[in-house]
């Protein structure tokens, strides 16, 4: 039918665009974070962009179904505000007729969705963690913000450049170790870091400086002046990362499930494949536009329920980590109730009635 198919076709541009703008706003958002991390010096400009290219990766399940929801939503207000509802509605179409065509975009979406949320998500969380460690023991002059400090995890070295080129060459260098009880302080003009091609071992080449070693006004206290000085980086063994649970695998969720904890990780990977259909049935109540009222007071109630909808999986979640609902019932009671609240509304919307009695003196939905 002509009708279906420039539903489908505006449904999918809106909710396409949508995604897009909402992806754009996260990665702004965390782009900011993740530079302020680095100017700290807690990480350089490679590891910036994939910690960032993988937390989008775990957002899209998120952002997914509240495209889709404002697709629907946007697409059919326009529709109303362009009286080609009230039109079809004169040809015999009403508002159910797109119950299906919606529920039928929503099944394609729960499939990307439940992929992402069951796979994608949890394998960009396991690479986070697996960056984040590798990231905090790397070769240290290669993550050195220039003016800052930075602290070596892998020695316990403290680190400042004045000035850092990009081919990594280093200007003002002062660093402060600690080894064999002795404090030890060294400063160079320049520096370059390199590796050892027989032995793989990293080393900075310290040119122009000196070494201060020792504790000032004591016996053993000495100044070593030099004009090249290797200074070896031994970076700490890396430790296998600790998943959390958000990014453990699903067989692996399943063996925990005794653990509130990994059933309800389970729940709501589960659930964000559901709230794609829940949110159909709202978008299709608050879609209804009239001209008296506005065109952005449903929308605006549409946005509330979105909100109260999410809030409700959070404390759900919480309940179900913590043991006080069953892990079977799971957030199945959040899910009805919701979806039970979108039946009513809906069956107001088409017998014309208002969705909400309020009491006297108080304007109707």
């Amino acid at each position: 039918m002509i009708i279906n198919r420039a539903f489908y076709r505006e449904v999918a541009v809106t909710t396409l665009g949508i995604a897009v703008v909402l992806l754009v706003v996260m990665t702004m958002m965390n782009l900011t974070l993740l530079l302020g991390r680095a100017v700290r010096g807690g990480a350089t400009e490679s590891v910036l962009y994939v910690l960032l290219g993988y937390q989008m990766l775990g957002k899209i399940d998120v952002l997914l179904p509240l495209a889709f929801y404002l697709g629907i939503l946007m697409t059919l207000s326009r529709w109303y505000r362009d009286s080609e509802m009230t039109v079809l509605a004169a040809c015999g179409i009403g508002l159910t007729h797109f119950l299906r065509p919606a529920l039928l975009i929503g099944l394609a979406l729960g499939v990307v969705v439940m992929a992402m949320s069951f796979y994608t998500t949890p394998l960009a969380v396991r690479q986070i963690e697996k960056v984040k460690a590798q990231s905090t023991h790397r070769t240290e002059p290669q993550q050195v913000a220039p003016g800052v400090f930075t602290e070596s995890a892998g020695t316990g070295q403290i680190l400042y450049a004045e000035k850092v080129h990009r081919n990594g060459d280093l200007e003002g260098i002062f660093i402060s170790s600690q080894q064999a009880g002795n404090q030890g302080v060294l400063v160079a003009k320049t520096g370059r870091p390199f590796t050892d091609k027989k032995t793989g071992d990293k080393f900075v080449a310290l040119h122009e400086g000196a070494l201060y070693e020792g504790e000032p006004g004591a016996a053993n206290y000495r100044i070593l002046e030099f004009g090249v000085y290797n200074l070896r980086i031994e970076p700490r063994l890396i430790d296998e990362p600790l998943v959390p649970l958000a990014g453990q695998t699903n067989f692996a969720l399943l063996g925990q499930l005794g653990n509130p904890e990994a059933a309800a990780e389970l729940h709501w990977r589960l659930g964000k494949t559901i709230v794609l259909f829940v949110l159909a049935l709202y978008a299709l109540v608050f879609a209804y536009t009239d001209a008296r009222r506005g065109r952005m007071s449903n929308f605006f109630v549409a946005i509330v329920v979105y909100f109260v909808y999410s809030n409700l999986l959070g404390i759900g979640e919480t309940m179900l980590q913590n043991g006080r609902v069953p892990a079977a019932a799971g957030l199945w009671w959040v899910h009805g109730g919701m979806g039970l609240v979108a039946i009513y509304l809906l069956r107001q919307r088409l017998r014309n009635r208002p969705l909400f009695v309020l009491p006297a003196g108080l304007v109707r939905a």
